[in-house]
């Protein structure tokens, strides 16, 4: 199943479409992610408390309880977060979320690194065109040079690729979105709790249009189901999309 949405003038069915395929997968991930958590007490504990303050406030706890390697590592965290806030041109975010870094001990090298991210991703937004387009895939082929995370706990290809994925939503690169999204479910361990932490930072930094770009994670995760190459954790997730009547 590949889509290309017009990104053009949207009529009022295709900003609907683009909506709800979004939207589909973020709860099919939320869903995911809480039947999960209901095998762990403490943090079956924490999910009533956000079931008490609201739905409003639900999808937050959600996004954080769901939070795997990055929750544990708060350097990395901090990444994140910069991350997304200098994609999106925010210098206040960026500025507070970068300084938590360095004194959580992150590494120079690994801010450096995500620096040059956002200066693809940014290139990408301002200018998409194929010169640029193939530049920056030649550079991604380069993983090997890049500095290597001071843990074991995630690799380097799904890390900076999450980086990159969260950075697209935000500037909203459908081909880039694409991109990572192929390269994290066919190259790295991701997980879905890692999707929907990036799809959560992306709403929080970018708003909903950030979200809503998620439909083409969407779409790529149907693209790989169709050819055999999604992940055991992923197919059960689609399994929880509602499925079209007809």
């Amino acid at each position: 199943m590949h889509t290309e949405y017009n990104y053009g003038r949207l009529d009022l069915n295709a900003a609907h479409s683009i909506a709800g395929g979004a939207n589909s997968l973020l709860m099919a991930l939320q869903e995911y992610t809480e039947a999960g958590m209901l095998t762990e007490p403490e943090s079956a504990k924490l999910a009533s408390k956000g079931v008490d303050l609201g739905d409003a406030l639900l999808d937050m706890a959600r996004m954080l309880i769901a939070r795997g390697v990055f929750s544990k590592e708060r350097h990395l965290s901090e990444i994140l977060i910069y991350s997304a806030a200098i994609a999106g041109g925010c210098e206040v975010c960026a500025l507070t979320h970068i300084d938590s870094a360095i004194r959580a001990k992150a590494p120079e090298a690994v801010i450096d690194t995500v620096q040059a991210i956002a200066l693809y991703v940014r290139a990408q937004a301002d200018d998409d065109t194929h010169l640029l387009f193939e530049a920056y895939s030649k550079h991604w082929q380069r993983f090997a040079e890049w500095p290597h995370l001071p843990s074991s706990r995630v690799s380097n290809m799904k890390f900076y690729n999450l980086i990159a994925l969260l950075m697209s939503l935000v500037v909203r690169k459908r081909r880039l979105v694409r991109l990572h999204t192929h390269e994290l479910l066919t190259k790295s361990e991701v997980t879905p709790q890692e999707i929907l932490e990036i799809i959560g930072i992306a709403q929080v930094m970018g708003g909903f249009p950030a979200r809503w770009e998620s439909v083409h994670i969407r779409d790529e995760v149907f693209q790989l189901h169709e050819s055999g190459q999604l992940p055991a954790a992923f197919i059960a997730v689609l399994d929880l999309i509602p499925k079209l009547p007809g």
